[in-house]
């Protein structure tokens, strides 16, 4: 080729920064910029690009990445994905574990929405763990946060939670986390490299597990530590050259370190090689035109344990760190990287020539090349030993077996295959499988019967293909295509793995049920809850069997629940049953509310329970009840949602009396009310409920309305008007079927409100007000009081 006739492109979300090493290793005497994304030969996009790009790729025109990469760069994708390899494993071998215990690398993760339940459940058995919640395609460290009450957690398909790994190494007492370099240079056959340098990203404040909710002690992402004023060095990178040695004075065995972190490297784009294959056969991309660098985030924590925490499409590539902070390290290590995967996929190389040989020594010889230039990329796989991660392939294609093979340095055994959701059955000379799973049955072709029959009586593909070419040579004129037909038997084993009709095997007992999958990491319990609920005037059945839910409600429910054996099956049906997502409140087959996160049921719950409290001329009003000394009752306005049940709550502790949520006016009792037993909303510390306490019915000497703004006197408390005391109080009223009151209501309770002293009473001074209402109310109240508590 001539100079200059070879173009490329850089798009995408790009940024100088992000661009300029691509474009500094290139060779400018075989390069040029291209005008436009219409023709290139190299393409360098930032993020993902549409999947047409793929459509331009091939040996001569590269691009920086690969179909169906998301399997790893997605946060939940990338635990799926490795939960799939594990079970699979898991099948493979059944008796041992010296597979699947290398696997044991990431934190558990739960995709919203449909793992919501099993991360209520996975709370409920953990109470003293913490998770991370996190946005599913975010980057530089936006949108991560500590997990507080787990009911609060967004259902939304956007988000997912992850573990939290508690007890993290530390350097200089901070939290790091190891950023990695990894490069996927083919699929076919698979190439993984992981660079020899990389940093340790510190956190910009030292770790306290007292302190965990401040990002800067928990988080290590650059982005986010660069906003901490308060650091004397918020972004510091220390290169992998240093921490080695730092470990080694430690104390600690390096070399074992980073072996593990090589295994889990390794391990974890092997989760996503059949998704890429698949995400590229779909579009059509030439795979020998993609290849893929990464950034993988890597903890270690106090047992010197490494820990796959996210895998980064498009790695930063800017300098983040001061020169005093380890900027001027960073900057060369980050151009290396680039410059080494430039030189590694040729291309500052003249273009190949025709290719030669046969398709085993093209393949081999592509390999060697590439491993004779990878510079300071290391190989993971195939690696130094070719047939250390073949087992963890769904199948290896044939090109990944005939590079094994021949940088092998003993002979590699075929791999077996036995059945796993498929049995077959016979007709006509016919195989027909049938799926168990989805009840499914196909039928195979005269080839694919074949096949299939003998990969099940133990034959490995090449043995097949080999019977398969020779029965081609006594029935063709001209001799068959050995390897086409060799590439066909291997491609159809590797479809019935991935649609885990079979799997392989490593001498597995024959008594394994075949039909056993993954299952979920946290499978859920049911915990069937049943009782009979009475709220005012109300009764009904209430049925639940989500265990998280049980666990939070039913000492709140406790206050409202009665014996009435003799009519239940009469009653209406209230059920809260699970949902994706989160939870469907239903009443008599009718949905009331859904969509409901845990923290949601019980406001929810209480309202479908207020609303239907009053029969005929009743009022039902939410409102906090509070229990004088000689049985008079004080009735609080919810008029503030911020203050919910504070006042109410804070008053009983001042008096030490009963406490309880929700009143009934009954049309025939005149100033009497019936407390319903709603759970209060305690707005401190976690802003859990509480249950109500005993039952509270009688005379309301008082209304009272708290105000967060100071009020004047020194008192806490001031006289409300009638007017003013219905404006707070209204909105919280109902009458029959949550229906708003009318005329004859209104009146009523403007009537009533007039026999009753009204106070507002400030919440920022409210041992006063408790004092002066003690003094104003108590001295007020009838001798003898109806009700009790």
């Amino acid at each position: 080729m001539t100079r200059h006739d070879r173009q490329y492109w850089m798009g995408g979300n790009r940024s100088y920064e992000q661009d300029r090493f691509f474009e500094e290793s290139l060779d400018k005497s075989l390069w040029q910029k291209a005008e436009g994304p219409e023709n290139w030969d190299a393409c360098w996009y930032t993020g993902m690009p549409d999947p047409e790009f793929f459509s331009q790729v091939g040996p001569e025109r590269k691009i920086n990445h690969i179909p169906g990469n998301n399997a790893l760069t997605v946060k939940s994708r990338l635990y799926r994905s490795l939960m799939d390899l594990r079970d699979r494993v898991e099948r493979q071998q059944k008796v041992s574990k010296h597979l699947t215990d290398r696997l044991a690398f990431v934190p558990k993760v739960f995709s919203m929405p449909e793992d919501y339940h099993l991360f209520q459940q996975a709370a409920l058995d953990n109470p003293d763990k913490r998770w991370l919640l996190k946005p599913k395609n975010g980057a530089r460290g936006k949108g991560i946060q500590l997990v507080g009450d787990p009911a609060d957690v967004p259902m939304e398909s956007s988000w997912m939670v992850q573990e939290y790994l508690e007890k993290p190494h530390t350097m200089h007492g901070r939290k790091y986390v190891l950023r990695l370099y990894v490069l996927v240079s083919s699929i076919s056959p698979f190439r993984v490299y992981l660079y020899h340098q990389g940093f340790a990203k510190l956190a910009s404040m030292p770790y306290d597990e007292e302190n965990a909710n401040n990002p800067y002690s928990y988080l290590t992402n650059p982005d986010v530590n660069a906003l901490n004023l308060d650091a004397e060095v918020p972004v510091e990178f220390v290169d992998f050259e240093r921490y080695r040695v730092w470990l080694r004075e430690q104390g600690h065995d390096d070399e074992a370190l980073f072996a593990k972190i090589e295994d889990m490297v390794a391990l974890t784009c092997l989760a996503a090689l059949e998704p890429m294959r698949e995400r590229s056969r779909l579009i059509g991309a030439d795979t020998r035109g993609c290849y893929e660098l990464m950034g993988i985030d890597c903890l270690i924590d106090a047992d010197i344990k490494p820990w796959i925490l996210e895998c980064n499409l498009s790695p930063s590539l800017e300098v983040c760190a001061g020169p005093e902070s380890g900027g001027d390290i960073e900057e060369r290590i980050k151009g290396s990287i680039v410059a080494d995967m430039v030189e590694m996929l040729g291309l500052n190389r003249p273009a190949h020539e025709e290719p030669s040989g046969s398709m085993v020594e093209q393949l081999v010889r592509e390999t060697q090349t590439e491993l004779a230039n990878s510079g300071g990329f290391r190989n993971l796989i195939p690696g130094s030993d070719p047939s250390a991660y073949l087992p963890f392939m769904a199948l290896p294609r044939l090109s990944d077996w005939v590079v094994a093979q021949a940088l092998s340095d003993r002979p590699l055994k075929q791999p077996r295959l036995e059945r796993w959701v498929a049995e077959e059955t016979f007709s006509e000379d016919q195989v027909y499988l049938y799926d168990t799973r989805l009840g499914h049955l196909s039928s195979l072709n005269e080839t694919a019967s074949l096949i299939w029959l003998m990969a099940t009586e133990g034959a490995g593909p090449d043995d097949i293909a080999s019977a398969l070419v020779d029965s081609a040579a006594k029935s063709m004129p001209a001799a068959p295509d050995a390897w086409a037909i060799r590439n066909d038997v291997w491609n159809t084993l590797a479809d019935w793995v991935n649609n885990r009709f079979l799997v392989q095997s490593e001498g597995q007992p024959d008594d394994q049920d075949a039909s056993e999958s993954g299952q979920p990491p946290f499978p859920e319990t049911s915990t069937m809850m049943s009782m009979t609920l009475s709220c005012g005037r109300f009764r009904a059945r209430f049925f639940t069997d989500s265990a998280p839910l049980v666990n939070r409600i039913e000492s709140l429910l406790e206050p409202m629940a009665i014996s009435d054996e003799a009519g239940k099956d009469s009653l209406p049906r209230l059920e809260i049953v699970r949902d994706t997502p989160g939870f469907t409140l239903i009443l008599d087959g009718q949905v009331i509310r859904s969509r409901l996160s845990l923290a949601a049921v019980i406001p929810a719950l209480a309202s479908c329970l207020a609303t239907h409290a009053a029969r005929h001329d009743d009022i039902a009003i939410d409102v906090g009840l509070v229990a004088g000394p000689d049985s008079e009752i004080f009735l609080v306005s919810h008029s503030e949602p911020s203050l919910r049940d504070s006042m109410t709550l804070a008053l009983s502790t001042q008096w030490r009396v009963d406490y309880g949520r929700g009143a009934l006016f009954k049309s025939a009792d005149g100033s009497g009310v019936t407390g319903l037993g709603l759970p209060l909303h305690n707005s401190d510390g976690d802003e859990l409920f509480t249950p109500a306490k005993a039952g509270i019915t009688g005379r309301v000497n008082a209304v009272l309305v708290p105000s967060e703004e100071p009020l004047g006197g020194g008192s806490g408390v001031q006289t409300l008007t009638v007017n003013e005391s219905l404006r707070h109080l209204i909105s919280s009223c109902c009458g029959e079927d949550g229906r708003p009151l009318d005329t004859d209501g209104f009146a009523r309770l403007a009537g009533w409100l007039e026999g009753r002293e009204r106070y507002l009473v400030d919440m920022n001074n409210l041992e006063a007000a408790a004092a002066a209402l003690s003094g104003r109310c108590f001295e007020k109240a009838p001798q003898k009081a109806s009700g009790g508590r």
